[in-house]
């Protein structure tokens, strides 16, 4: 990720911190827009839209975080977090299986 597209994700990320929800969403979208490989940015949506209650947008961007790793742990356990809440039991059983999986391979490599 460039330094820039780490900024604006920065200040989306602060913007939503502070309380200016539509400020950080508008600073995603473009991001996303203009990068479409941005693994960050998507995450960031993801996780805004699910503390916003919007369910079907977290689970969209967070799939598309996905589509770029679908190996990425952040990604796998937003997704898990995100269909418990849509009281979707089997595919947050699935997407937490994975992410187990995911962290006891990042533990490996790190021996």
């Amino acid at each position: 990720m460039s330094d820039e597209v780490t900024k604006r994700v920065q200040d989306a990320i602060f913007a939503f911190s502070i309380g200016d929800d539509d400020q950080a969403e508008k600073i995603l979208k473009q991001v996303v827009a203009e990068e479409k490989s941005s693994i960050e940015a998507y995450r960031a949506l993801s996780e805004i839209s699910l503390s916003l209650g919007k369910l079907n947008q977290a689970e969209e961007y967070c799939r598309n975080a996905l589509i770029i790793d679908p190996d990425d742990l952040t990604a796998v356990v937003s997704l898990a977090r995100i269909l418990v809440k849509k009281g979707d039991k089997e595919g947050a059983e699935l997407a937490s299986a994975k992410a187990r999986l995911l962290g006891w391979k990042e533990e490996l490599a790190e021996e």
